[in-house]
């Protein structure tokens, strides 16, 4: 009986120990094994919410690692700040999502919702300040507009409406890819080019194909190359001159560009755009783009309506783009242009297209109708067919 008492006592120390007093010999072994220079992260709990970060101000010392806790308190948010070069989905219903960074110099760094949450979304902002001590000087880094360029603008959410710009900025060090596709096979093409159902809506015929790839060269400034199946190579750069994103904002942009055919080997054409915007309450956004096009009268650039034997004597010509981008559901919008040229050279008929967008994410995917199968500022001076319409489609996507 007294070794059965005696087993009994030791395995009821034993359990004390394990149970009892086991968290601290966890702690003290995690002691023992740590680096003492090591230092824990500040855990910074934070949550988001229609439309609103809390809390909204955060300040850290310079040096310090930092953990923030970002929690969804009802729909799916974003978290990003893009001078630190920090981005993050938060998920709805309340699992925090952990970002770890060390503040590594002073400074004032604007942070925004990057996922669309609702009428609400471009007043989602908040600020994470970085001080040399408590109460220290902040020097500000990074442009008060980088978080916004990375947002979605769902008013304007493309750097084209179909042929004509927009004033869509695109974030530095960032870039865009589009696609642009235009069948010659004419929607009213008449008996002689067959039914258009068995044409599949001209989608058997040749088409004209461009394909563009833009680059954020500062902030504001954007370049970018557009080549098109038949050799004519627009080289452009824009630059942003007044951007205001609230529903009844103003933009402007300055645009310039050269192209020519043969891979840009000869029969160059200049153009300089000023490209104007303006929101219309949350629903649409119109522009107004005057555009001087030079050296425009080249038979061989494109298109339909050049006559050889009775060209217009003009060489240049000066249009006035007219578009609007009409958002009728979330991520569905009408587009709507028109390039009438006040002076100079105005053979054909002016530009006209009209289409159907939606946006998946970073992506556009736009059906259009045109009276032309041009895209670049030389190949829409030149005019379109006064007969015939054209079925076509552009895709874009962009890369941050």
């Amino acid at each position: 009986m007294a070794d059965v008492m005696k087993r009994w006592c030791e395995v009821t120390t034993l359990a004390m120990v394990v149970l009892g007093c086991g968290p601290w010999s966890t702690a003290a072994l995690a002691g023992a094994h740590s680096d003492p220079g090591e230092q824990q992260p500040r855990v910074i709990e934070i949550t988001a919410s229609r439309f609103e970060f809390t809390p909204s101000e955060i300040e850290v010392a310079v040096g310090e690692s930092v953990r923030l806790l970002i929690r969804s308190a009802d729909v799916e948010h974003g978290f990003a700040i893009p001078t630190l070069g920090i981005g993050a989905a938060i998920p709805p219903g309340g699992d925090p999502i952990a970002i770890d960074f060390v503040a590594a110099e002073p400074g004032r760094h604007r942070f925004a919702c990057s996922v669309f949450c609702g009428a609400g979304h471009g007043r989602m902002t908040g600020t994470l300040a970085v001080v040399a001590a408590a109460g220290g000087g902040m020097q500000p880094t990074g442009g008060p507009d980088a978080v916004a360029d990375l947002e979605v603008d769902v008013l304007e959410p493309d750097f084209n409406l179909i042929a004509l710009s927009t004033t869509l900025r695109l974030p530095q060090n960032k870039f865009a890819f589009r696609l642009t596709h235009r069948f010659s096979r004419p929607v009213d093409g008449g008996p002689a080019y067959g039914n258009l159902l068995e044409d599949f809506f001209g989608l058997d015929s040749p088409a004209l194909i461009g394909l563009e790839f833009r680059y954020g060269l500062l902030p504001g400034t954007q370049i970018g190359v557009y080549r098109g199946n038949n050799k004519n190579i627009q080289i452009f750069g824009r630059r942003n001159i007044l951007w205001q994103r609230g529903p009844s904002g103003v933009g402007l942009d300055l645009q310039a560009s050269i192209e020519g055919l043969d891979n840009l080997r000869n029969d160059y054409s200049g153009s300089v755009a000023a490209i104007l915007s303006k929101r219309l309450g949350t629903r649409a956004s119109v522009y107004i783009e005057p555009t001087w096009v030079g050296n425009v009268n080249k038979p061989g650039r494109l298109h339909l309506s050049v006559d050889d034997e009775n060209d217009d004597d003009d060489d240049s010509t000066f249009m006035l783009g007219l578009g609007a981008r009409l958002r009728v559901r979330p991520t569905v919008y009408l587009i709507g242009e028109y390039a009438p040229r006040l002076a100079g050279f105005d053979d054909g008929a002016h530009h006209v297209s009209f289409g159907v967008e939606k946006r998946v994410g970073g992506h556009t995917f736009q059906l259009n109708v045109s009276n032309s199968l041009g895209s670049t500022p030389a190949q829409i001076a030149q005019g379109g067919s006064k007969d015939d319409w054209f079925i076509g489609f552009n895709i874009a996507r962009k890369f941050y």
